[in-house]
């Protein structure tokens, strides 16, 4: 596959978006730290239907007063199509019809939960050198991994120059996107990103992961699920949720040989949270296989959770009377989560049973 954008190029025009459903707090967060670390680049915030007017209201207050920036509200988002995003794929087709229309060469795509912590040109130059050594690939992941990706079979390398690639996906929700090769090949999400993700895949294409990552997911979010709020947004009085990189760190980041997870460079800032941490909603116990594998593999430490706290002043905190949040809630992570299994578990021996697969006895029949 090969293109005339496919040739060596000393600069590559960005365009980066931020898509997001409610949870203001963390939309709100997303915009600015794009905005600021981003500043000289074109920003396209998609608000997918957001059910709290303030928030449609701030966001266009936000885009009216920064040059560069600009806003398209929606007014629909169908749980229905999608239990757990509703319409973002419509919304990704705005932001790819948008940045083809305005001859964009890169599409940054930034879900409202996550925070970009850095971003400077090199980030790009990199970019484009990675497509031009891999011509099959669309779609570079520029999001932190978190450390229990290590206990999956979903992370692989590239091959010669040992890129970091995305074993599962030919296509992901996130990252940098080659628009040319994007309309060369005629790609369009799916309704669902396991669908998107394997037909891509199946078709040859393969996600890298950028070796200078630069968006941090949220740690233990809350979420928005058919339409509903499920947990509460973490509030901080510091600037951003997440301490931005400051030089030294990107430094650090950019350094040859580094392998940078989330739980390196991710802090939270005026709050604290478990560390390794935890980036999409508590709906299982996966969390827990995943210290159980840490556990096995580098000892009992790798069992318990630990308290991050690098960002927090808590001196200022008490003299000023305020309290930190901590996240996740207790209840949810020890108590919710199990008990949740427990009963899942149950409905299915109960379902087996009902079906003859158990004796009255508990032996599994034949």
């Amino acid at each position: 596959m090969t293109s005339p954008d496919d040739a060596p190029r000393t600069t590559a025009r960005v365009l980066h978006v931020v898509v997001g459903h409610g949870l203001p707090t963390y939309f709100l967060n997303a915009v600015r730290s794009v905005r600021d670390v981003a500043g000289g680049d074109d920003l396209l915030i998609i608000d997918n239907a957001s059910p709290q007017p303030f928030l449609r209201a701030e966001l266009e207050r936000f885009s009216a007063e920064r040059e560069g920036t600009w806003l398209r509200l929606l007014d629909v988002n169908d749980v229905d199509r999608n239990g757990k995003v509703g319409s973002l794929y419509d919304a990704y087709a705005v932001a790819f019809a948008e940045a083809n229309a305005r001859n964009y060469d890169l599409l940054h795509l930034v879900q409202a939960d996550f925070q970009v912590l850095w971003w400077d040109a090199d980030v790009v130059a990199k970019a484009m050198e990675i497509y031009r050594r891999h011509p099959r690939c669309v779609n570079i992941y520029t999001a932190l991994l978190s450390s229990d990706k290590r206990f999956g079979d979903g992370l692989g390398t590239s091959g010669e120059d040992a890129n970091r690639m995305l074993l599962h996906y030919g296509l992901t929700d996130t990252g940098l996107f080659h628009l040319a090769r994007w309309r060369e090949l005629g790609l369009a999400f799916d309704e669902d990103e396991s669908l998107h993700a394997a037909s891509a895949r199946d078709a040859g294409l393969e996600v890298l992961c950028h070796p200078w990552p630069t968006d941090a997911p949220i740690p233990w979010p809350a979420v928005v699920r058919r339409g509903t709020t499920r947990g509460h947004e973490v509030r901080s009085t510091m600037p951003y949720l997440l301490k931005p990189l400051d030089p030294t760190e990107v430094a650090a980041v950019k350094s040859p040989g580094s392998d940078t997870w989330l739980e390196d460079v991710c802090v939270p800032w005026g709050w604290a949270c478990l560390t390794p941490m935890w980036t999409t909603s508590l709906d299982t116990i996966d969390y827990w296989v995943c210290r159980y594998r840490d556990a096995r593999r580098n000892g009992l430490r790798g069992l318990v959770p630990r308290l991050e706290t690098r960002g927090v002043d808590w001196r200022d905190a008490l003299r000023h009377r305020q309290l930190v949040g901590v996240r996740p809630s207790p209840v949810q992570l020890l108590l919710a989560v199990p008990a949740r299994e427990l009963a899942r578990r149950l409905r299915a021996w109960r379902e087996r049973r009902s079906h003859g697969q158990i004796t009255p006895g508990g032996d599994r029949r034949a």
